[in-house]
């Protein structure tokens, strides 16, 4: 662990940290602003002229300005405020690691949290909380602090018995006994952990999840690695791996915590939900969409799914099973490339036989009942679909109702459903769920995506997805042809025309052949012509159309084709503040008919004055709704009739 000495300024590596009293600081990064461990140690490298004038202080008797004062403010600051308060040394996680070194950095990831346990006091400084604010004050800076939002700040806040909160100003205004209840309001830790009255380990693991629901991290990777030491379990660091690194952490403390509530996330349906139980009645759909794939496995995708699972708890196995009067072995996991293999109390609440007037359906629902137990609801049960083309065993999580997808549900809101396959009803009281008779049953689930998918900067930024085949997501409007965007004529058609004794060309004075074309978004008409004597020419007129258009979308993309001269659209002519027109009007004859998004299946035909006859079809190979770059990509083919 490397060390700052508060007074010089010089990093020192200290093998057992847990013999020295230091101070660690927690703080958001400010993007430019922080020092690395390179920037820190290249400041007590002195130049030549550096080491000529830091001599002739000493000669002159007087004291050299110290590396410390070269290094950024927040280190200086830092550095003199543990300095008055008798700490010779301070940690801080922007220069303290060599990030260039990736052994290095792993360790100092799987030990940040022992090593804020053991400081002797954390700094918590808030750049963007004045100490002239009342913190406990709704609304107040402290509330809203960024330091509350991000996610390594959550076991900086867990770890320390002793954390300082530090304004902007360099001035400690509280710490996070004195305004514990504001912090447990605000982070939604509870007091007796923030306090240390109370081990993190009986806390549960959807709990503890929920805790960092809302945070943000920068890198994806580090919304597992900050969790390591909130759960007390270490798996390597491997940046670039993406959203595997959280469903690792999750094997990790499956291995190592005995808790089924890690399988209580996502949608679960609660009598205090506005999604009442009485939905569960209705007829489960026998198919899910591809939205409902992430919430389909054992294993959550993100931390954000335990978002509303903070009142879930363990279970001890006793108690468990005089709530569901029978006896359960130790629950064991093995991970198989078929899913989690586990043996979990299992029951069936719908049978395909029981689906009047559904008969086309073919899909049974079973409930699975977990060892843990909502504070308002009972006991936690995941819904289990089987999984198609798969034996008995093998199942899927979650079902989709009429009303939305639903990964689990409370015993006690089943109990209130009419539709139960098995054992007569039982009056439940508080703390009896023993109403089904389960059984015992080995099962195989999916604990995660066999692959992750990647998405394109087109659908991280939430445009469609053109040429998907899946007609839940495909957009039904088709592709909108717009400007601008980029013309091509297909190699087959050029090769086609050219044995029909045309050539291609672009417009004069261009660099374009005829066969790519650029349209921009607003400009004149560019054309290609197909030649094949003098007198037999076809002019195909590409632009954006200057019709009655609402300024709000990009203009779409009009075609023109003439047989004697380059076309000009009608629109043409008319004064710029006629065709400037920003609300949707009737739409212009000429527009119906130019407009590629118009044509039916994207094809029209032209014909000549004599018996030439041009069909142009469009085909959409990147639209401007789907590309990343706002440019569309279409393809132009052209049949000529002679």
């Amino acid at each position: 662990m490397w060390l700052l000495d508060t007074t010089t300024g010089k990093l020192h590596y200290i093998a057992d940290p847990s013999r020295e009293n230091y101070a660690i600081l927690s703080h958001v990064w400010i993007s430019g602003k922080e020092q690395s461990f390179q920037d820190l140690q290249a400041l007590h490298t002195l130049t030549s002229r550096e080491a000529w004038e830091d001599r002739l202080s000493r000669l002159c008797g007087r004291r050299p300005p110290s590396a410390l004062s070269k290094a950024s403010e927040k280190i200086r600051e830092c550095c003199a405020f543990a300095r008055a308060r008798g700490y010779r040394w301070l940690w801080a996680d922007t220069c303290c690691i060599d990030k260039t070194s990736s052994a290095e950095l792993s360790e100092a990831i799987n030990s940040m949290y022992q090593w804020y346990a053991q400081a002797g006091v954390c700094y918590a400084f808030l750049h963007d909380v004045d100490d002239t604010q009342d913190p406990c004050a709704l609304g107040s800076q402290f509330r809203q602090s960024r330091w509350f939002r991000r996610g390594w700040t959550l076991q900086e806040l867990i770890a320390p018995r002793e954390l300082v909160f530090i304004s902007k100003q360099w001035r400690p205004f509280g710490t996070k006994a004195s305004l514990a209840d504001v912090v447990e309001e605000v982070a939604g830790v509870e007091r007796a952990i923030l306090e240390h009255r109370r081990p993190l380990s009986t806390v549960s693991v959807a709990r503890r999840m929920a805790w960092a629901a809302r945070r943000k991290t920068t890198r994806v990777e580090d919304e597992a690695y900050s969790l390591m030491g909130i759960f007390g379990v270490n798996i390597p660091t491997i940046y670039g791996e993406g959203r595997n690194a959280f469903y690792r952490l999750q094997e990790e403390i499956l291995k190592h915590v005995p808790d089924q509530s890690i399988f209580a996330w996502g949608p679960l349906v609660f009598e205090r939900y506005a999604w009442p139980c009485a939905q569960l009645q209705e007829v489960p759909l026998p198919e899910t969409t591809m939205e409902d794939t992430p919430n389909g496995h054992l294993f959550a995708p993100s931390p954000t799914a335990f978002e509303h699972s903070s009142r879930i708890d363990p279970l001890p196995l006793d108690a468990f099973e005089r709530r569901i009067g029978i006896k359960v072995p130790v629950p064991e996991y093995a991970i198989t490339s078929y899913g989690i293999r586990t043996l979990l109390p299992l029951v069936t609440i719908w049978l395909p036989s029981m689906i009047e007037g559904h008969s086309q359906s073919r899909l049974s629902v079973h409930v699975a009942v977990l060892a843990c137990t909502d504070t308002s609801d009972g006991l936690v049960a995941l819904l289990l679909r089987p999984s198609p083309g798969q034996n008995h065993e093998q199942y899927a999580v979650g079902c989709r109702y009429p009303a939305g997808f639903v990964r689990g549900v409370s015993l006690r809101c089943l109990e209130r459903t009419s539709r139960l396959s098995l054992s007569p009803l039982e009056s439940l009281s508080p703390g009896n769920d023993a109403i089904f008779n389960p059984a015992m049953t080995t099962i195989y689930v999916p604990y995660r995506p066999f692959e992750l998918t990647v998405e394109s900067y087109a659908v991280r930024h939430g445009k469609r997805l053109l040429h998907t085949q899946d007609p839940d997501v495909r957009d039904t409007r088709g592709p909108h042809f717009v400007c601008p965007c980029e013309v091509v004529i297909p190699q087959g058609t050029i090769t086609a025309l050219r044995q029909a004794g045309y050539s291609i060309s672009g417009p004069a004075g261009s660099n374009s052949d005829g066969t790519v074309m650029q349209v921009a978004g607003t400009g004149s008409l560019v054309c290609i012509t197909l030649s094949r004597t003098e007198s037999e020419r076809i002019y195909i007129g590409l632009r954006p159309c200057l019709g009655a258009h609402s300024s709000l979308v990009p203009r779409p993309l009009a075609v023109l084709v003439s047989f004697d001269k380059p076309p000009v659209h009608p629109s043409a002519d008319l004064e710029p503040m006629q065709r400037n027109v920003t609300y949707l009007g009737p739409m212009r004859e000429m527009c119906k008919t130019s407009h590629v998004q118009d044509w039916s299946g994207q094809s029209a035909t032209f014909e000549g004055d004599g018996r030439t006859r041009v069909t142009l079809t469009f085909g959409a190979w990147t639209d401007y709704v789907g590309s990343g770059n706002d440019r569309g990509l279409y393809a132009l083919t052209l049949d000529v009739e002679a």
